[in-house]
């Protein structure tokens, strides 16, 4: 095959990996490794040719000097040379004649036809190769990707098997349908404990119920627990804190996980490693260190309030009732208000211990005095309407 026609089937190859490759059929790293062969293969041909165009100019050359040196020599030389040349070349003829027969060359033309044909069919074969190839990687790829793997189905793992594989910081976490394929883990917020101690006994307006609720809408669910002060308990927490009034909330320490902490984490005191709120938010109404005092009413007002001036109006009620009551009234300005923190008014303490605040009808005052004493009037019924 001459260099044109195996040039020309090299860039055949060449044009049909190219194609290949744009139709992902064939892989880069083949494209690249086909490619690079076939270069490699016309880099080869195109020095083969170079070298072949440089040893015609020398031959020419050669055939120059020859046709000079013959044209220096004398006629009758060159005549001699001819004749000598003729003599010569009949028989040179007849022994290569001699030698060849007549139908020697045939073969040779046949050969020389045969190639061609001979070309075209590897050239098919290597075509139809590679995309049989390319096929049946295709064919192994997607089979690979879309089997199911059997060693991950013999090696399931369920989500969680207890609660303990259920963690999320600041919720807990419970198992649904344990060790089972659609096991699942539900969330749910970590709820706050709080301890109140307190002394419903001797205090009538000691209710927590307003309180935890606040609580809850501040840090969410709430798990409270009671203890009586008059319990070894009790005294015990009343002590450790230095409790100066009852109810007293004592919050756990994971009270600072919750997001809204720090948002309201002036209204607390820490103690220990707990959280106590203030006496004021928690609206601490027992006095439980002082004096118990029968019969004794306490009344604080602000001056110029309006609040003030109209709960003294509903007041006169019950004086005028209660004859044997110790009545006594205060200033905002009076030494007891500053020593019992008193900053709403109007207030009453009665018996020295137990505060209520607000505007009452005289029923009311009547009714939350009598919760702490005995006392015949108590019997009576005073006007339940402000007046």
């Amino acid at each position: 095959m001459d260099d044109n026609a195996q040039r020309e089937k090299l860039e055949q190859e060449l044009k049909f990996l190219k194609e290949s490759f744009d139709a992902e059929v064939i892989s880069k790293e083949e494209f690249e490794k086909g490619k690079e062969r076939v270069e490699k293969k016309l880099k080869q041909i195109d020095k083969a040719a170079k070298e072949s165009t440089e040893e015609k100019p020398a031959e020419a050359k050669k055939e120059e000097s020859k046709t000079k040196i013959q044209e220096q020599k004398p006629k009758e030389e060159v005549k001699e040379e001819l004749k000598e040349s003729e003599k010569i070349q009949p028989k040179v003829v007849e022994e290569v004649s001699e030698q060849k027969p007549p139908e020697a060359n045939k073969p040779e033309t046949k050969i020389e036809e045969e190639k061609p044909k001979e070309d075209k069919r590897d050239n098919k074969a290597f075509k139809y190769t590679v995309i049989f190839v390319v096929l049946v990687l295709a064919v192994f790829f997607l089979y690979s990707f879309f089997k199911p793997d059997a060693k991950s189905q013999e090696r399931f793992v369920p989500l969680c098997k207890s609660d303990n594989d259920c963690k999320q910081q600041g919720k807990e976490g419970a198992c649904i349908k344990p060790g089972a394929k659609d096991a699942k883990c539900e969330f749910r917020e970590i709820p706050i404990n709080v301890v109140v101690l307190n002394d419903r006994k001797n205090c009538f307006n000691c209710d927590t119920q307003r309180v935890l609720g606040i609580l809850e809408s501040w840090f969410g669910a709430a798990n409270s627990r009671e203890i009586g002060y008059s319990t070894n308990e009790g005294m015990a927490l009343a002590e450790k804190f230095n409790a100066e009034m009852l109810p007293l909330y004592i919050l756990e320490e994971n009270i600072t996980k919750k997001e809204n902490f720090e948002k309201f984490k002036n209204l607390f005191e820490k103690k220990d490693s707990s959280y106590v709120l203030s006496d004021d938010v928690a609206g601490s109404a027992f006095y439980y260190k002082r004096e118990n005092i029968q019969n004794k009413l306490d009344f604080f007002v602000k001056e110029g309030d309006a609040a003030s001036t109209k709960a003294e109006n509903n007041l006169r009620e019950f004086l005028d009732t209660f004859k044997e009551v110790k009545f006594e009234k205060h200033l905002s300005s009076d030494k007891l208000a500053a020593e019992l923190g008193i900053k709403v008014y109007p207030t009453f303490l009665v018996n020295n211990r137990v505060k209520f605040s607000g505007v009452h009808p005289a029923e009311t005052i009547k009714k939350n005095f009598c919760k702490l004493n005995k006392l015949a009037e108590c019997e009576k019924g005073l006007n339940r309407s402000l007046v």
